[in-house]
């Protein structure tokens, strides 16, 4: 064999290398922009699949997708009162029995306990500590402070709340809150309605005590 050929044989094997190696090359590159595209939805799967998810601490709650809107499957403006939570948007509030920010007693009809809990009046509506109140209507309530989310567990109700938006997951379930919540030394404030009506009571003001009186719905 000449040398004219063994170098045309080489260039030829020498060329079928470098195109193996221009078509990894390529290979690598698409394989890459695909993982990273793939990485990216799966990355937006698992955020839509924690929004509901709960949490261990604050760093994760922070990530929360959490997001202050309305649901679109209900009738606007309700009527509202105070004490009763509808689940609904609300247009026309009634009237609340005091307008000065003061502290108050919060009883339980069925038992002797009372507490003293600040109350602060606001967009007609009287807000409560959120934990505080969960707390004692027996609820299991944590506060991620980091996030300012205020999560509330009773038997099968789950409640996640979260500083300056005005919706609830309520059992997972986007819904609406009466007004907007707030964060104040500490605690994530909540319209009273919310809180006693969200964790099955009914409440009623008894002006002559000073005093919120919590009953059981189902008694």
């Amino acid at each position: 064999m000449n040398r004219t050929v063994v170098l045309a044989i080489m260039l030829l094997l020498t060329g079928t290398l470098l195109n193996g190696v221009m078509v990894k090359a390529d290979d690598d590159e698409e394989h890459k922009y695909k993982y990273e595209y793939d990485g990216e939805d799966d990355e937006k799967e698992e955020n839509d699949d924690d929004e509901y998810e709960e949490y261990d601490d604050d760093d994760e709650y922070d990530e929360y997708e959490y997001e202050s809107g309305d649901r679109t499957d209900v009738k606007p403006f309700e009527k509202g009162t105070w004490n009763i939570w509808t689940r609904t948007l609300v247009g026309d509030k009634a009237d609340v029995p005091f307008t000065n920010s003061k502290s108050v007693q919060l009883k339980i009809d069925s038992e002797n306990t009372e507490r003293d809990i600040y109350i602060i009046p606001k967009e007609g509506e009287l807000f409560v500590p959120g934990k505080t109140v969960a707390q004692f209507l027996e609820a299991e309530a944590t506060m991620y402070e980091a996030s300012r989310i205020l999560l509330v567990k009773y038997q099968d109700t789950k409640l996640i709340f979260r500083s300056s938006t005005n919706v609830v997951y309520d059992n997972n379930v986007k819904t609406p809150l009466p007004a907007n919540a707030f964060y104040l030394n500490g605690e994530v404030y909540l319209p009273i309605s919310v809180m006693a009506n969200g964790l099955g009571y009914a409440v009623e003001w008894q002006e002559e005590k000073n005093m919120f009186l919590c009953r059981k719905l189902s008694d």
